[in-house]
């Protein structure tokens, strides 16, 4: 039979829904009766997103709900059927990944992991450092790459792009992530807002916040992830050198994959040339969707935040993926799947490789030719002078960066002094 379901309690006044995205959909007879093992797959009918006139009853808000709905024929009897807004990664799943990694020898003996701090409610947010070896000189000289994820909860392709991001990075036999690994160190925080995964929020953590507000002053207790990540990179950059810092989202507005950045209105190609480089790699990666203006509302993000703290380092990016599909290039009216999704966070590794000089990959040598005599083209260079010397390229990405991941703070968002009168401060010791 058929049924017709309404949420009714959605607060974001457009949706992908609107513009084609269907439900994500797990059932339990499909995958276990079917030849091709379905997992999670998108379907559903009569999708619609629309305001429904029930006002939220908060004190200081008079917006109201918005409702999806959708229709659902089961094929089974006696089954159990699951619907999401995106395949689901759980923290459970980050755990079960990580043993995968632990488990492997080779890749244990370059990725290190450790607890970066305990979370509100005593649960580890996990740190993975990824290097080969060497020795203390060695060592001391290597930049250091940060790449994050999860702290919107809901955002769950972000951990599916961090997942390529690992499995890539801790690759024994992968000639590209040797070369990474034998010039930089990588440290990877996988799951910003583990308490938030775990409880289902969608953007704030147990205190009410969203964390993704919280970089300019986050409080040790009441932020600890936020509070000990800006102190990991922000020591790192003292010691050694930021080269990137990476903070990995979804976007419920836009297609495609983009970035937002900031701007050096004295070297506007500075921050943009890593993003252009990106595009040229991967064709999941709309640089025209790309933004770099610094809006005050934004100062308390971590991409904003960081580029001024750090002064020096133009790589510091908030990385949106849709949660719908693709609709330009070739790849245009393609959903973007958990594969495509890992494949952008491997491609957002090896961009590196291409920004610093030291490589050109196969699929780049028809634009910038083969590498010779150890030597590669500076593409790097070559960008930045293309963007420099097109106005409108410069332009197109000054615009506001809102809408998804980056809209205004969240209505649920309690105040610091507020939430420190309601969250219990446990002695994690």
């Amino acid at each position: 039979m058929t049924v017709k379901f309404n949420i009714l309690n959605f607060t974001k006044p457009d949706s992908l829904f609107n513009y084609g995205m269907k439900i994500s959909i797990y059932s339990h007879k499909k995958a276990h009766e079917e030849h091709n093992g379905a997992g999670w797959y998108k379907g559903g009918e009569r999708i619609s997103y629309y305001a429904n006139g029930i006002k939220k009853d908060i004190t200081y808000y008079s917006k109201g709900y918005y409702t999806a709905s959708f229709e659902y024929k089961f094929m089974y009897d006696d089954d159990a059927v699951f619907f999401a807004f995106a395949s689901p990664y759980t923290y459970s799943d980050l755990l079960q990944d990580i043993y995968e990694i632990e488990s492997d020898t080779a890749r244990r003996a370059i990725c290190q992991r450790k607890t970066l701090c305990k979370t509100l409610a005593g649960v580890d947010c996990e740190m993975l450092t990824v290097s080969e070896k060497g020795d203390f000189e060695t060592m001391r000289k290597k930049r250091a790459v940060v790449i994050s994820a999860r702290v919107h909860p809901g955002e769950v392709v972000g951990s599916w792009m961090m997942r390529g991001v690992l499995f890539f990075l801790t690759d024994p036999d992968n000639a590209e992530a040797k070369m990474l690994r034998q010039q930089f160190i990588f440290k990877i925080i996988p799951m910003l807002n583990p308490d938030g995964v775990i409880n289902g929020n969608y953007r704030c953590s147990l205190a009410g916040c969203d964390l993704n507000r919280r970089w300019k002053v986050p409080n040790k207790n009441l932020h600890p992830t936020v509070y000990h990540t800006k102190k990991l990179i922000r020591d790192l950059h003292q010691e050694r050198g930021v080269l990137l810092y990476a903070d990995l989202h979804g976007h419920s507005r836009k297609q495609n994959v983009f970035i937002y950045g900031c701007n050096n209105k004295q070297k506007p190609g500075e921050c943009r040339v890593f993003p252009l480089i990106l595009s040229k790699l991967s064709g999941y990666f709309d640089f025209s969707s790309c933004r770099f203006g610094v809006q005050k509302s934004k100062d308390a993000t971590a991409r904003v935040a960081m580029y001024k703290e750090l002064q020096t380092c133009p790589n510091i990016f908030t990385m949106e993926s849709t949660f719908s599909g693709i609709d330009f290039g070739p790849a245009a009216g393609q959903y973007m799947t958990t594969q495509h999704l890992e494949d952008i966070g491997r491609d957002l590794c090896r961009t590196i490789l291409i920004y610093e000089n030291l490589y050109i990959p196969p699929e780049l040598e028809h634009l910038y030719g083969k590498q010779k005599d150890g030597a590669p083209t500076d593409i790097a260079a070559l960008l930045e002078k293309e963007i420099v010397e097109d106005k409108k390229l410069i332009a197109a990405g000054d615009g506001d960066s809102s809408g998804g991941s980056e809209s205004e703070p969240s209505e649920d968002n309690l105040p610091v002094d507020e939430a420190a009168k309601v969250v219990p401060i446990v002695d994690k010791t």
